[in-house]
């Protein structure tokens, strides 16, 4: 007896409790417009409310009018309940879009049929009957399930047993915070239609008890848990598989903690192994976690980090912070989107290259150009002082004269390195299959080599533009001959490339660093110009140059075919 005493207390608590509280949870939902699903839930919770005030009043008053209402408010709200849950299963998913509108209105009279059926139960269709009997406490009634009842379990059943579907196949297509979601929703589901099963079929704890609507509650408190304890920035799964996850650019989603919530696959491939539930200092990518760590500490301030994914090219992102903030302003996470900006990044890289040789333009015309053109006015000077006297001094007008030529031809050389440097800052846009071993001698017929031999050991095959390559070597050919008093130049292949090297002087490792420079040369007599037109060949192909030594202690410049094919 005691122990029926304390059942049915129980019971009628529990009971109880999943009015009021399914009641309230379905009240504050409808009030949370912000959300997606605060409607299916609300409507799901309500009925679950109505559920189980039906079987409260058969509980507290078996025999009565009362509980008589409750049988009919029971029936109509337990039909129901199998397709407020299949809405809200089918929203939550994304599966809506293909549930017809005409299904909800096909069960809401279905239900009602039932319920009335229920009441009327003509022949014992629906329910053998009605038990009542003494609860512990209370007098309590509870329905014996007929043929009819059977026929709604397997509506309400495949309503749910397609919703576990549903759920199962979204667990498997998502992640991060939205699996733990899925997971609770489907685990208190298939809870609830064994209950329902066990029921029907008369396993109970006790006679007079009805554990479904008790277990249909705690579902709904459930669901409503795994939504707002896990629902980062209160959106509807849906919008985040086919919005956030399909973005090309990575995004992370964290939680006020600063711990990682969520991510797309772009992330992933960009950052390598992320965990969600995992604070952002301790990513393993050690640089990417101290970048994301002062973009978000300061998100007005931009911050970029250079990586590269899959061991493809770099690739530069500008980190963009969100701060995502409740009805009360307090920061509940952040929204973290890196965006490509590695064109922009070269686009500016072009501009400071542009304005740099607009520098170099105007030195080269203060300067070298001024010098050639101060040396013709002099020696025309004294051409002139020469024939103007009685005596014409032959020779010194002769002189006058061949040094304002060479002065002329000076200034024709300089004229034409100012038009290569406006030509070398342009990106090759359209290169075609090169043999290094036709450029490098087509350079060596016309370049100024003197006495030095030519020896070419590679075959390989580049993709570049001909004519500007072939000045390349051209230069580097001339800059041996120039300074370094080789009597041998090699052309040959490296893993990366292909380099020229020289068996003369060599140069110093104090002037590796600013040999490419333009206007910096150990030479008196040189321009600085030459290996500055080099470099600015070889970066507009996208590659990379760098000078060491050879093996005969000269020179070696190594060209890297950094971003085209070699073969």
């Amino acid at each position: 007896m005691a122990e029926d005493v304390l059942l049915s207390l129980a019971v009628v608590g529990l009971v109880f409790l999943a009015v009021v509280a399914s009641g309230l949870l379905a009240v504050y939902s409808f009030g949370r417009i912000d959300h997606p699903l605060s409607e299916s839930y609300g409507v799901l919770m309500a009925v679950d409310s109505l559920w189980a005030a039906g079987y409260f009043l058969m509980l507290v008053a078996g025999g009565t009018v009362l509980a008589d209402v409750g049988l009919f408010i029971k029936a109509l709200f337990s039909a129901l309940a199998a397709f407020a849950w299949f809405r809200f299963v089918s929203e939550y998913t994304g599966d809506s879009e293909w549930v017809p509108e005409w299904l909800w209105w096909v069960g809401g009279i279905e239900s009602v049929l039932f319920a009335v059926v229920v009441v009327l139960n003509p022949g014992g269709l629906i329910i053998s009957g009605v038990d009542v009997g003494q609860f512990g406490v209370v007098t309590a009634a509870v329905e014996a399930a007929g043929l009819g009842s059977v026929i709604q379990l397997v509506i309400g059943g495949g309503l749910v047993a397609v919703s576990l579907v549903l759920l199962g196949r979204f667990f498997i297509q998502t992640q991060g915070i939205y699996r733990y979601q899925a997971l609770i929703i489907f685990g208190i589901g298939a809870i609830v239609l064994v209950s329902a099963t066990l029921f029907i079929t008369d396993y109970r704890p006790h006679p007079l008890v009805d554990p479904t609507p008790i277990l249909f509650n705690i579902q709904a408190l459930g669901v409503g848990w795994a939504l707002y304890r896990y629902d980062f920035l209160r959106l509807a799964p849906v919008i985040v598989t086919r919005f956030f996850r399909e973005m090309s650019d990575p995004v992370l989603l964290l939680d006020g903690d600063r711990v990682v919530a969520d991510y797309n696959a772009a992330a992933a491939e960009l950052l390598g192994e992320v965990r969600t539930q995992e604070p952002i200092s301790e990513i393993d990518n050690e640089a990417f976690s101290d970048t994301l760590e002062r973009a978000v500490t300061d998100p007005v301030t931009g911050v970029e980090y250079t990586a590269a994914a899959d061991s493809g090219p770099e690739r530069t992102y500008d980190i963009e912070v969100t701060q995502v903030a409740d009805q009360f302003d307090i920061t509940q996470g952040y929204v973290v989107v890196l965006r490509d900006i590695t064109d922009r990044k070269q686009r500016e890289r072009q501009l400071e290259e542009q304005n740099q040789r607009l520098e170099e333009f105007a030195d080269v015309v203060s300067h070298d150009l001024r010098n050639p053109l101060s040396t013709a006015k002099g020696w025309l000077k004294v051409a002139d002082d020469a024939i103007a006297g009685e005596d014409v001094a032959h020779d010194d007008a002769r002189e006058g004269i061949d040094r304002v030529a060479d002065a002329h031809e000076r200034m024709d050389e300089l004229i034409e390195v100012l038009l290569t440097m406006a030509r070398q800052g342009q990106t090759v846009d359209d290169p075609e299959p090169v043999t290094v071993e036709s450029c490098a001698t087509d350079a060596w017929a016309i370049a100024e080599t003197g006495e030095m031999e030519l020896r070419v050991d590679t075959d390989r095959t580049v993709e570049a533009d001909p004519a500007r390559l072939r000045q390349a070597f051209e230069n580097l050919f001339r800059n041996a001959n120039d300074h370094s008093n080789a009597t041998t130049i090699t052309v040959g292949d490296h893993a990366n490339g292909f380099y020229v090297e020289d068996d003369g002087t060599g140069v110093d490792p104090e002037d590796r660093e600013d040999l490419f420079e333009f206007g910096y040369t150990t030479d008196e007599a040189g321009t600085g110009i030459g290996l500055a037109v080099v470099k600015r060949i070889v970066e507009a192909h996208g590659w990379r140059i760098g000078v060491g030594e050879s093996d005969d202690g000269g020179a070696c410049f190594e060209i890297s075919v950094v971003s085209s094919p070699v073969r």
